[in-house]
């Protein structure tokens, strides 16, 4: 229960960081910043919102998880709740939203990809187009909450008094419980199809930055250095605060029992990670992107000296 403590207080701490970081970043890119524009103004808004609902309902949801051997515990530890139900659905909209910021952070990618390498398509993603490249990340994220639900109403996953998911996709003489195993592989699936195509954009931008960047103006290249930079920053993010903390949750239990592998580990611990990433993702944007820092001292130093900044408005 120690464990599990300290995690709801990291859990807490990190709402806290969310909120204030995506609520700053939010208020600049609506009322000061001028740089970011269009289809993707829209995107940083949308995804700072989604890092803010995203660690309430971890706060609401109260996800754990242990891996023993091959199997997958995932449960919830919320106590003031008295609704399984609720609980239930709770912790399976949780795993849902992890998957939609990853396809979330994938869409930035790809349009980021798309104004370096082809600037005519980028003209076309305008009206109907750009809103379904905004509102896409939900439908992997909605399909893995239908998926989670029909698992748990179909096969009785779970069990007891407490809301919870058990995955065992081996049985004790080694057999495949194809249904477990499927639920996991999906899982695996969505994350690393993701997770690749992030890959893939940040690299190709990597080794092409300087060609491609003569197609635009200094001020225009500056600018695309600055988003390139901030990308880099949002690929940093993702593979320590996304991926690499659910990969072994995830991936241990598909590890057959003839290996003869005795785990039991309190993976939940890693959940408290996934909730740092949207803090992070938010200050490296805004330290990264120049307008955002000119701003923010612009701000610091008014309060600092209203006496000066009095003057210089008379």
């Amino acid at each position: 229960m120690l464990a599990y403590e300290l995690s709801t207080v990291f859990t807490t701490i990190g709402f806290c960081f969310s909120f204030f970081a995506n609520f700053v970043l939010i208020y600049l890119t609506i009322f000061h910043i001028k740089k970011v524009v269009g289809t993707y103004k829209h995107m940083v808004i949308i995804f700072s919102i989604c890092g803010i609902l995203f660690t309430a309902m971890e706060i609401v949801a109260k996800p754990f998880a242990h891996n023993l051997t091959s199997a997958l515990f995932y449960f919830s530890f919320n106590n003031w709740i008295k609704s399984e139900e609720f609980l239930r659905f709770m912790i399976s909209a949780w795993a849902g939203f992890y998957i939609q910021i990853i396809s979330f952070i994938t869409v930035l990618f790809v349009y980021r990809y798309l104004c370096l390498f082809d600037t005519k398509k980028m003209k076309e993603l305008n009206g109907l187009k750009s809103i379904l490249m905004i509102i896409f990340p939900c439908i992997p994220g909605a399909f893995y909450v239908v998926m989670l639900s029909l698992m748990l109403q179909k096969y009785n996953l779970v069990v007891s008094m407490t809301p919870r998911v058990v995955i065992i996709p081996y049985t004790p003489t080694g057999g495949i419980r194809w249904k477990h195993l499927f639920l996991l592989l999906i899982g695996s699936f969505l994350v690393c199809f993701h997770y690749s195509i992030i890959l893939y954009c940040g690299l190709k931008m990597h080794f092409n930055m300087k060609k491609e960047l003569q197609k635009f103006s200094v001020a225009k290249r500056q600018l695309q250095i600055q988003f390139f930079r901030a990308l880099v920053a949002q690929s940093l993010g993702p593979t320590i605060f996304l991926v690499m903390p659910i990969a072994p949750i995830l991936l241990i239990p598909l590890i057959p029992p003839v290996f003869g592998i005795d785990i039991d580990w309190q993976t939940g611990w890693f959940f408290t990670m996934i909730g740092v990433y949207s803090p992070f993702d938010s200050i490296a944007f805004m330290m990264i992107v120049t307008e955002y820092k000119t701003v923010i001292r612009g701000k610091i130093w008014s309060r600092s000296n209203p006496t000066v900044t009095s003057v210089i408005a008379l």
